[in-house]
């Protein structure tokens, strides 16, 4: 099973996921306020709980607020508290020093499955992948861990011919006709439109 991470940052207005599937929900200090919001429960809550609303809510539950003066962010505590894949809601939007930050975490740790922001919704793709997504809808690929190489079959743009990185990004590509198959020599991360999210599926290509 999976962990469920909330952080603080703009998060979706709502989302629709089998709570089942997570054997923790950890709330990162304000991502109390997003799970609170989205009705979602929490079995953890990590943080100084110097941004939520709900601090007093929090301590009275029995959680105890870490120091201010620490050396990881909110978000790092809670992505190390535990181990395994996880999912994530949050992090979009707000200081751009806090995005930076969560840039340079998940070149350090293992990056999530999923990731929902306000706007974005990133999914890992750690092997040969057939995507279904819609034609014409905006697709972008990047690695948050060096260079990955990869060959795509349906896109308008075919990728193959320059390594994927933070530095070498493939922005706004499309799918030719509602589907592509996509084969990294590592984990990609591919990026598309959180009101895109529903209209997409993901399958493993098996050799």
């Amino acid at each position: 099973m999976r962990r469920l991470i909330i952080i603080g940052g703009a998060a979706p207005a709502h989302i629709s996921l089998d709570l089942q599937e997570y054997s923790t929900i950890i709330a990162a200090d304000s991502g109390y306020d997003t799970a609170k919001r989205l009705a979602i429960p929490i079995t953890d809550a990590v943080g100084d709980f110097d941004s939520t609303s709900f601090r007093e809510e929090l301590v009275s539950m029995g959680y105890v607020p870490c120091s201010h003066d620490k050396d990881e962010s909110d978000a790092e505590l809670a992505i190390r508290k535990g181990s395994g894949p996880y999912d994530m809601i949050g992090g979009g939007e707000g200081r751009f020093d806090h995005i930076l930050s969560l840039i340079a975490l998940m070149s350090r740790v293992e990056a999530p499955r999923r990731w929902f922001t306000a706007r974005d919704a990133i999914i890992a793709i750690p092997g040969p992948m057939h995507v279904e997504f819609p034609a014409g809808k905006s697709v972008s690929f990047f690695s948050f861990r060096g260079e990955v190489h990869t060959r795509t079959e349906g896109l308008v743009w075919e990728l193959g011919s320059f390594p994927l990185s933070l530095e070498s990004v493939s922005l706004s590509n499309r799918s030719r006709s509602g589907s592509f198959d996509i084969f990294p020599d590592g984990e990609l991360m591919m990026r598309i439109d959180l009101e895109d999210y529903p209209s997409a599926s993901f399958a493993e290509i098996r050799p």
